[in-house]
């Protein structure tokens, strides 16, 4: 079996990364075995899905942790092996980065420059998300939990400790449930857009986009009169993501549009 490399790779951004993964790809087919690749983007997972989607040998599965990660790993196996089969070990455990951060408030950017600061690879590290004012739990794999149990430091004057935890024990971020909104705006711009799709006035949209708090397409925006075009996706931090399933304009000169809330 052979993968047709230069079609995946044809024209896409991400040249690099799919050659890296299409040595696991191809290590699953001639070895007749599940092969994990690192942890990867959500931008690279999409791209990953629309290169791999027709290939009649291979079967994906994605994990990160819990339905709604952005980061996950991906396994390949041969297309006669069922994804699902309790034989394939999902190599991904949970950590807790403890510390008191009632009156010094950190960031998720914040835990993972600090497990970069452990030695702990960016590439084995998936999702952080915060714990109230008690620090923050992280998706990892296996061998990165077993190397940072029990280790201890500082988060700038905070004293941490870190736990491992099975994904059991976790406090997993809330799945939002998906919902259809439709709305008609003056623009599309996307200040507007996120406004109407998570509830929020526009002010209070503004706000978080320039606390650097809203993404594009998985990339930071920060210009609140950026238009957005059907396919694109909208996330914003604690709020979930919004897809824009169309755009129509109306007889009055407006936009009609619709979102699909995740």
């Amino acid at each position: 079996m052979h993968l047709p490399k230069e079609k995946i790779l044809f024209k896409s951004p991400f040249r690099k990364e799919l050659e890296t993964l299409l040595h696991f790809a191809e290590k699953a087919l001639s070895e007749r075995t599940a092969k994990w690749s690192p942890f990867v983007s959500a931008q690279l997972i999409e791209e990953v899905k629309n290169k791999f989607n027709n290939l009649n040998d291979i079967n994906l599965l994605f994990e990160g942790g819990f339905p709604s990660a952005e980061r996950k790993r991906i396994c390949f196996l041969r297309s006669e092996e069922d994804i699902n089969s309790p034989s394939i070990d999902i190599p991904i455990k949970g950590i807790y980065i403890k510390g008191n951060f009632l009156f010094d408030r950190a960031k998720q950017n914040d835990f993972r420059d600090f497990l970069h600061e452990l030695d702990a690879p960016a590439d084995e590290i998936g999702d952080i998300w915060l714990i109230r004012d008690r620090g923050a739990q992280a998706i990892c794999s296996k061998k990165c939990a077993d190397s940072l149990n029990k280790k201890d430091g500082k988060l700038r004057e905070v004293e941490i400790s870190i736990q491992k935890l099975g994904l059991s024990e976790m406090e997993i971020p809330f799945n939002r449930p998906e919902k259809v909104i439709n709305t008609v705006e003056a623009s599309t711009r996307i200040d507007a857009i996120a406004s109407a799709g998570f509830g929020l006035s526009r002010s209070k949209i503004t706000t978080q986009i320039k606390k650097g708090s809203l993404r594009l397409n998985w990339v930071l925006n920060n210009q609140p009169s950026k238009s957005v075009n059907i396919g694109d996706l909208i996330h914003l931090d604690k709020k979930g993501s919004l897809k824009i399933l169309n755009i129509d304009k109306t007889k009055k000169e407006r936009w009609r549009i619709k979102l699909l809330r995740q």
